[in-house]
């Protein structure tokens, strides 16, 4: 398998957000009783702040973790993924316009945040408690948005001096063996993610009647583009397929394969003939 070593980074990107949100165990307690049930069946959430620069905030946030996804290949439970160098430049970009995006909404909600609050005292009305919710002051610290960047680990790079020649090897035959397992997951985002495109495709153009929107055909050109970046083992198999798909099936826009019901068939069982083609690849 290709040295991903020198292809790629590990990235993680974390993000810390204020949920608004609150169990009430005395209001848990109280709904319970009225309904004679035990206190255990019911869990109380209140949602402390309703709002639309708290929405947008949230959603600044999501923006920035849906693309750091999108842009990168799984590697790890621990929240690090694969960012091939190719990527790079493009990764970095978007994700610091999303961070400025997402710095711009926290300002716009902890300027609004007293007012929201105040709504939130006659909307909770009897179920409002002010120990509920952050100080004004401190409610910024309550929202976080940073990457973090790391080589790929490699087996020659640990210099251990207290082991042995044998436990020496061992260590590196594990770290070796781990980043093979990764890679190979990486490798099958990869693939997965061009099987869904086609997937998504065939499902929606191999039925005459059925409403597909524009975005069934630019996503997939976008899925085609990304994964020019993101394939990090230099897999011919893989290209050749990306290749075949941006060719076949995303040549035509939305409206045209609305208009021309033969086009349309075309295109499906061409989708149909990539995705038996695909089998067994991943």
């Amino acid at each position: 398998m290709t040295d991903v070593n020198s292809r790629a980074l590990l990235v993680n990107l974390s993000i810390s957000t204020w949920s608004a949100r609150k169990f009430d165990r005395a209001i848990s307690d109280e709904i319970a009783a009225q309904h004679n049930a035990s206190k255990d069946a019911v869990r109380a959430n209140k949602a402390l702040i309703t709002g639309d620069s708290y929405k947008a905030l949230i959603r600044a946030a999501q923006s920035a973790r849906t693309a750091h996804y999108y842009h990168t290949l799984a590697w790890s439970d621990e929240g690090w993924r694969l960012l091939p160098t190719a990527n790079h430049s493009t990764y970095t970009d978007e994700l610091r316009a999303l961070r400025g995006e997402f710095l711009t909404a926290l300002a716009e909600f902890v300027r609004d945040y007293p007012r929201l609050q105040e709504i939130a005292r006659a909307r909770l009305n009897g179920m409002y408690k002010e120990s509920d919710y952050p100080h004004c002051g401190a409610i910024a610290d309550r929202f976080s948005m940073s990457t973090e960047f790391t080589p790929v680990p490699a087996a020659g790079d640990f210099r251990l001096d207290e082991l042995t020649a044998d436990e020496l090897q061992r260590v590196e035959q594990s770290v070796t063996s781990r980043v093979e397992r990764a890679t190979a997951d990486a490798v099958e985002d990869a693939w997965r993610r061009l099987h869904e495109v086609v997937s998504a495709m065939r499902e929606r153009l191999a039925q005459p009647d059925a409403i597909f929107r524009d975005s069934l055909i630019s996503n997939a050109r976008a899925v085609v583009d990304v994964l020019g970046r993101l394939n990090v083992t230099g897999d011919a198999s893989l290209e050749a397929m990306r290749a075949t798909v941006a060719a076949d099936l995303t040549q035509y826009d939305a409206q045209t394969l609305r208009d021309a019901p033969a086009i349309r068939e075309q295109t499906a069982a061409r989708a149909d003939e990539i995705l038996t083609a695909m089998k067994g690849a991943f």
